[in-house]
């Protein structure tokens, strides 16, 4: 779940479809032929500012694949507020990447499911694949992102107290009263390579491309349980991740729907150079 939680030959092609990227401010006029897709411009892997991110390359495979000129509209606020005031402003259409079924949206089929991992350095030989695992001899201290289950996790495994100060200060202790406040996914990262933090706790994507690319040797595992609280409810770690169409924009559910179709072997391989790892859709 992601907070609204290039390379290779296909990526290549996708990208040479890319335009510049739109404004929000430059996004009145609506053009029928465009695929408007709004886009963060401080959402990196999913998006950046210049056009890197994993779900930016998809999004130009779904305007390829429909026939449609991509708008990319970025905008210069945390993904969590591009439904706010990206959609419900009508500066776009689209946002790529969002939970299946999020009611906020219509939603396409999904078109891949991961979820939450666990990230180790390799040389520390952890070993386990559920949440509970992480209580384990010698891993104290954990890397994770705010307003995600990795705080359930640690709340549940006694650890959450311990890491406290530990996770403001990887936010340079800013205050999270009335704010979004977050810590990046590639810090998360880098603070398991580094050996500062024992193990890391997030959302496979947002970690994956850091993984990959680590100089030191890094093992990422799906988690494969959820967390059942104690009144019963089950809070899943893992999630298919679809396109979010705005409501006032049923139309193009079915082209969508198709372009995931037609487009699945480019982005299939998008995924597998980012590094994501996958599980079966329902």
């Amino acid at each position: 779940m992601k907070p609204l939680a290039l390379r290779g030959a296909l990526i290549g092609t996708a990208l040479m479809a890319l335009p510049l990227a739109a404004s929000a401010e430059g996004a009145a006029e609506v053009d029928p032929n465009a695929l408007r897709v709004c886009a963060s411009t401080k959402d990196a892997p999913y998006s950046d500012r210049d056009g890197s991110g994993f779900e930016n390359r998809i999004a130009a495979v779904l305007a390829e694949e429909t026939g449609m000129t991509l708008d990319l509209v970025m905008i210069d606020k945390d993904a969590i507020y591009l439904v706010r005031d990206g959609v419900d402003e009508n500066l776009c259409d689209v946002l790529v990447g969002v939970d299946a079924g999020d009611e906020r949206l219509l939603t396409s089929d999904p078109y891949y499911k991961t979820g939450y991992a666990l990230v180790s350095r390799q040389d520390r030989n952890f070993d386990g694949d559920t949440w509970q695992s992480v209580d384990q001899e010698g891993f104290n201290t954990f890397a994770m992102r705010y307003h995600t289950p990795a705080e359930t996790i640690l709340k549940y495994t006694g650890r959450y107290e311990y890491n406290m100060i530990y996770h403001a200060s990887l936010s340079n202790f800013e205050d999270r009263r009335n704010k979004y406040t977050q810590i990046p996914a590639s810090l998360v990262v880098s603070e398991v390579s580094a050996g500062n933090a024992d193990l890391g706790i997030i959302f496979a994507p947002e970690a994956a491309r850091y993984v990959r690319d680590s100089r030191e040797p890094l093992k990422m595992t799906l988690i494969t349980n959820g967390i059942e609280r104690a009144d019963g409810v089950v809070i899943p770690l893992q999630y298919e991740q679809a396109v979010g169409i705005a409501k006032s924009r049923p139309e193009l559910v079915e082209p969508i729907n198709k372009a995931l179709v037609s487009g699945k072997d480019k982005i299939d391989a998008i995924l597998k150079e980012e590094g994501i790892p996958t599980m079966p859709l329902s």
